[in-house]
C-alpha cells in the first residue's frame, strides 16, 4: 500500500504532461475553422485575373507571330509560347492581335488580322482550361485536389464571360476594329492555323 502511495505523485505528473500536451478543441469550433479555410476558387480567380493574368496580357505575343512560327516549326512555337500539363498533347497559350470584324456569328467573331490571317474570337461556349493553363502561372502543385484546380478554370471562364464576352456580344458589329488578348488551345497532332479560337480576356472595340 505504501509503495502504491509513493508512486501516485509520479503517475499524476505523467498524466498531467500528457493532458496538457493534447490539443483539445470543441468539435463545433473545429468544424467552423475547417469551413473557413476551404479553398475559394472565385477569390483565387479574382486575384489571378488582377495580377498574373494582367502580366500575361502585357507580354502576350502577337497572333500572326505565333502563327508564323507554328507554320515554320511547331515544336519551337510550343516551347516558346505555349504551356501544357504533364504528357498531354494539348497546349495552351495567351496571345493578342487586332483586326477588322468580318462576321458576327452565334459562337464567335471572325476577325481578320491581316491579308492571310483570320481568328475566331469566342463569344459562346466559354469553357475548358485555356485561360488557366495558357498563362503558365497556375501551378497544379499548389492544390490539394483536382476539384479545386478545375474550379479555378470554371471561375476564370465565368469572369471572361462577364467582363469581356458579354460586352462583345452586345456591341460588336461587322466592320468594327477589335483589339484583343485571349487564350487559345492547340493540339500538336492537329494544328490548324486557319481556325484558331481565342477566348478573350481583354478586348477593345472601335469603329472601323
Amino acid at each position: 500500500m505504501n509503495k502504491t502511495i509513493k508512486y501516485i505523485p509520479g503517475i499524476l505528473a505523467i498524466v498531467a504532461v500528457v493532458y496538457f500536451s493534447l490539443d483539445i478543441q470543441n468539435l463545433d469550433e473545429y468544424k467552423a475553422a475547417n469551413v473557413n479555410t476551404k479553398f475559394d476558387a472565385t477569390e483565387f480567380a479574382h486575384q489571378f485575373w488582377e495580377n498574373q493574368l494582367a502580366d500575361c496580357i502585357n507580354t502576350a505575343p502577337e497572333t500572326n507571330v505565333v502563327i508564323q512560327q507554328l507554320e515554320q516549326n511547331p515544336e519551337v512555337a510550343f516551347e516558346k509560347f505555349a504551356h501544357k500539363l504533364g504528357i498531354s498533347k494539348t497546349y495552351y497559350l495567351i496571345l493578342k492581335g487586332s483586326g477588322i470584324i468580318e462576321s458576327v456569328d452565334e459562337e464567335f467573331l471572325l476577325v481578320r488580322i491581316d491579308e492571310n490571317t483570320l481568328v475566331q474570337v469566342a463569344t459562346d461556349f466559354i469553357f475548358g482550361n485555356a485561360i488557366r493553363d495558357g498563362s503558365g502561372k497556375v501551378d497544379i502543385n499548389q492544390f490539394v485536389n483536382m476539384t479545386d484546380f478545375n474550379n479555378v478554370s470554371v471561375a476564370l471562364n465565368k469572369m471572361a464571360k462577364e467582363k469581356v464576352v458579354a460586352r462583345l456580344k452586345k456591341s460588336a458589329k461587322v466592320g468594327m476594329s477589335l483589339e484583343f488578348t485571349g487564350a487559345a488551345e492547340l493540339n500538336e497532332n492537329n494544328i490548324d492555323v486557319n481556325n484558331i479560337r481565342v477566348i478573350p480576356v481583354n478586348a477593345k472595340l472601335t469603329d472601323g
